[in-house]
């Protein structure tokens, strides 16, 4: 009988089994960096509107950029949070698909039909993705008024976004949409409710960017308890304001609630059910926001 005799791990062994927590704590540590990085950009004007002010989640934006290999700066004006999702541009995605040595190639531009095509690298296996005017409005996207201004570059941000998950989805990790796609996501934003003693039939909550029906507010049925999120002073947004707003989101394409609903929230830093919510200083500085973003750069 063989007797197997007790040898001391190496130096080497022991560094590869981590402790638990370990990879946490290096987590951690990476935050902390992130978060430091974060307060000093986001006071200056190399970062979206969407991050302005906000280290917490500007920290977070520059954690996942930097598994996907992004700079900080890169990260914070490529990733963007709607409805809570992450999403990158398209364009954005081919370029780090491509980086890893991963092959992406437009067959086929045109305004009602693109075709996209990607190989993995070291495969001989083509990918090839194909989206019409015809697919995009069967599936209900059209309603993104980008499509009417600019179909080809809505196509191709479709195809080639598909074409990227299928050949290189680990490069991907943690970007499960593009922009382009969550821009017309038809999910409802989740809204906070107060229950009341007493209340009179609402009105059905209009889009965004159409005027609202009348209805009775919580100060007619309450007059001495507040509204949810509403300023306790401020006059509140006139008519001509109101109009503003509507085709100027309109212009930028913020056709969804949702998003309109979002971008409102980034600006005035708070969360609001309607535009008749806002106001006057709030719809001034929504207007001034969206006046500045009409510039595609």
């Amino acid at each position: 009988m063989t007797v197997a005799t007790y040898e001391q791990p190496t130096a080497e062994l022991v560094s590869t089994i981590a402790e638990p927590g370990a990879n946490l704590i290096t987590w951690a540590h990476a935050l902390g960096s992130a978060h430091q990085i974060a307060k000093a950009l986001c006071t200056t004007s190399f970062v979206p509107r969407h991050f302005a002010g906000k280290p917490d989640e500007a920290a977070a934006a520059l954690m996942l950029g930097d598994e996907l290999g992004l700079s900080p700066v890169s990260a914070l004006r490529s990733i963007f949070v709607i409805g809570g999702t992450p999403g990158m541009y398209a364009r954005t995605m081919v370029a780090l698909v491509q980086s890893r040595g991963h092959e992406v190639w437009t067959d086929t531009d045109t305004a009602s039909k693109v075709v996209v095509c990607g190989k993995r690298a070291g495969t001989d296996r083509v990918e090839r993705a194909e989206w019409t005017i015809d697919r995009a409005r069967r599936a209900g996207y059209t309603s993104n008024k980008k499509y009417e201004t600019d179909p080809q570059a809505m196509l191709y941000a479709r195809a080639a976004s598909d074409v990227c998950r299928r050949i290189a989805a680990d490069v991907l990790s943690g970007i499960p949409y593009s922009v382009e796609e969550l821009e017309t996501t038809e999910a409802e934003k989740p809204t906070r409710t107060v229950k009341r003693k007493q209340s009179a039939p609402a009105a059905p909550e209009p889009e965004f960017d159409q005027p609202a029906a009348p209805t009775v507010t919580a100060e007619q049925v309450h007059p001495d308890e507040p509204t949810l999120d509403e300023p306790e002073t401020g006059e509140t947004i006139t008519s001509s304001q109101l109009k503003m707003l509507g085709a100027l989101m309109r212009e930028v394409g913020l056709t969804e609630r949702p998003a309109a609903l979002a971008y409102v929230a980034d600006v005035i830093g708070r969360e609001v059910d309607s535009r008749n919510d806002l106001t006057k200083s709030e719809a001034s500085a929504v207007i001034d926001a969206l006046n500045a973003d009409k510039d595609p750069q």
